[in-house]
């Protein structure tokens, strides 16, 4: 009989982050190391060392599976945004999977 399996882990500090039109940026999230075996319930957020209090988005997940899925960010008030403005402040995303399958 399978059992529920949870895990957790985060992306690399300011790597991975690409642009999504003029002002956002997204991160595919790569969650094989939780070894699902069905599509998890997701849970996100975004660390980094500043500035991140001012996006939306973190903590919305797009395109779910058992091996990741997506998290799209931009900054509160529309301006733009660009993967240099991540890797300077090592933004990353911590995630947790709960699969009950």
């Amino acid at each position: 009989m399978p059992t529920a399996r949870i895990a957790a882990g985060s992306t690399a500090p300011g790597q991975g982050w690409q642009p999504y039109g003029a002002n956002g940026i997204y991160i595919d999230v790569n969650t094989t190391s939780g070894r699902f075996t069905g599509t998890p319930i997701y849970v996100s957020s975004v660390g980094g060392t500043g500035t991140q209090w001012g996006l939306v988005g973190p903590s919305a997940i797009y395109s779910p599976t058992a091996t990741g899925f997506r998290v799209y960010v931009q900054w509160r008030d529309g301006a733009g945004l660009t993967p240099a403005h991540a890797q300077q402040y090592g933004w990353h995303i911590n995630w947790i999977g709960y699969d009950n399958p």
